[in-house]
């Protein structure tokens, strides 16, 4: 089930139609998202011992937003990247320390809303393994990777409901994973590459 390579998913990724636009469209209309700042995150995959994981960043408890949180390298758009690509690839330098020539973009999921206020552009990478990363503590805390074929039993996650301007949000809870919990739009935007990569139910 997991013995997917690389060229399968940049393929599965060129086909997909998973634009997230859609998320939540009782509480977001065409206007709202036009207020939403442009964002890029990238899912770094990994090959350890022969199997797929992911790269996962637990934020700063000092940070304003999202702190101490698990969450994928990205942020805002800069006036000057080119292209919101380029935004990921240049976050996660600034956080992890991995330089964008070293990583393989096989391509993206589409755009993703976040209630926070911004419109997130997801790409999905490779990056080398073993690499030697360089944390940026005043942003991230810690860096840890999941095995796919873990993430992939939906036996270790779970939908609960949160109330958003007096409505009720489904939101994804994953299980503890070595003391890290990986929920809301990092944990669906993980549920969207399993279910672009046919890995999950």
């Amino acid at each position: 089930m997991l013995s997917i390579t690389g060229k399968q998913i940049k393929q599965a990724l060129a086909n997909t139609e998973s634009i997230q636009r859609n998320r939540f469209p009782k509480l977001l209309n065409p206007q709202d998202l036009e207020r939403y700042r442009p964002s890029a995150v990238i899912l770094p995959l990994i090959k350890i011992e022969g199997e797929w994981h992911l790269l996962f960043t637990h934020r700063s408890p000092r940070l304003i937003e999202h702190s101490g949180q698990v969450s994928f390298p990205g942020g805002a758009k800069d006036q000057g990247d080119k292209s919101l690509e380029e935004t990921a690839l240049r976050e996660m330098q600034e956080e992890i320390g991995v330089l964008p020539q070293d990583v393989a973009v096989f391509g993206s999921l589409g755009e993703m809303p976040v209630i926070t206020g911004y419109l997130v552009k997801v790409y999905v990478g490779q990056i080398p393994w073993p690499y030697t990363l360089t944390i940026n503590h005043d942003e991230v805390e810690s860096v840890f990777t999941i095995p796919l074929r873990w993430l992939a039993d939906p036996g270790h996650r779970m939908t609960r409901y949160r109330n958003y301007a007096g409505r009720e949000i489904p939101v994804i809870f994953f299980d503890l994973y070595e003391g890290y919990q990986l929920w809301g739009a990092s944990a669906e935007m993980t549920v969207a590459l399993l279910e672009v990569l046919k890995l999950s139910s």
